[in-house]
């Protein structure tokens, strides 16, 4: 028996695979055709396709075809069918569940619409006679996403966007984790700024209640010790009564982030330009000299001009 190489194999074009997805679209008289039925009439494979386009969206719209079925024809995709493709990829990827993730990557249909169809995504693993991956989208809850889009907002001195959720994966959550919970990117933004606007005003202090500052109470528990040992001194210690509370709510907090442009009113230092640095709030009339946890005396400083800054006024 002779060792010979394999017979040559022309590179495949993209062109090619282009020419034939819309040859079979014409041919079945479609807008729109599935990766399934493509495979049915189409002469090249889906591996194929995927290292040259991406995705099967991809090729789809260099192509000009429709991206997404409409509503009619998703009606016409069985449970029956969704339970069978997810028992195909568990096989495929060699497990008995099937992370959102990877059906996504090996999937015949939308990760997102088995999810719609189901309303959640371990109930579709169940019903297809597949374990639980373990971990669930619930767990992540409306406070987590608005910490991290909190988080993130900060950290860009800016509105995020999806390409900094997508493309540069600034977000701890994935795209389809803020659209699961709110049903789009613009509406967690939107959630996000109505969850600050309900949580920007601190809650006010009874007309009977008095409030100490830490080291207020420290000095004059000092007073009164050195007191003991010298009858001379005389002790004054005046009540500073508050209309507000000295903690600062989430919404008020941010609120001032964002007058100041995410920077230290001192020196300038802002996340943007060095994501080490962070960033508090500040009493601009300490809260020890009778200043009110109101918009108009906090401001942002680093935490390096936070801390430098002395109970002085």
């Amino acid at each position: 028996m002779r060792f010979e190489l394999n017979e040559y194999t022309r590179q495949l074009t993209d062109n090619e695979i282009l020419d034939d997805i819309s040859a079979v679209a014409k041919k079945l008289n479609t807008d729109y055709i599935s990766i399934r039925t493509y495979k049915e009439h189409g002469k090249y494979s889906q591996t194929s396709i995927k290292g040259h386009f991406g995705t099967w969206k991809n090729a789809l719209t260099l192509v000009g075809l429709r991206t997404e079925r409409t509503s009619s024809e998703l009606k016409l995709i069985s449970d029956t069918d969704y339970f069978e493709d997810l028992r195909r990829v568990a096989s495929l990827i060699g497990k008995d569940t099937v992370p959102y993730e990877e059906y996504k990557k090996h999937g015949k249909y939308s990760s997102a619409n088995i999810f719609n169809r189901f309303g959640k995504w371990g109930f579709a693993l169940e019903n297809a006679g597949l374990n639980s991956t373990g971990f669930s989208k619930d767990k992540i809850t409306e406070q987590h996403c608005f910490d991290e889009i909190e988080r993130i907002w900060i950290l860009l001195g800016r509105q995020p966007t999806t390409t900094d959720i997508i493309k540069n994966k600034l977000s701890i959550y994935s795209i389809d984790t803020y659209k699961r919970r709110f049903g789009g990117w613009r509406k967690a933004l939107e959630a996000f700024v109505r969850y600050v606007n309900d949580n920007d005003t601190n809650s006010t202090i009874s007309e009977n209640e008095t409030s100490y500052n830490d080291s207020d109470m420290h000095s004059f528990l000092n007073a009164e010790n050195n007191a003991k040992h010298d009858n001379n001194i005389e002790i004054t210690y005046c009540n500073q009564r508050h209309k507000t509370s000295r903690n600062i709510t989430v919404g008020l907090r941010f609120k001032v982030l964002k007058r100041d442009n995410f920077k230290c009113c001192a020196c300038g230092a802002s996340p943007a330009k060095a994501p080490s640095i962070e960033l508090h709030i500040d009493h601009i009339i300490p809260w020890s000299k009778g200043g009110e946890t109101t918009i108009d005396n906090l401001q942002t400083l680093c935490s390096e001009c936070n801390l430098g800054k002395s109970d002085l006024l």
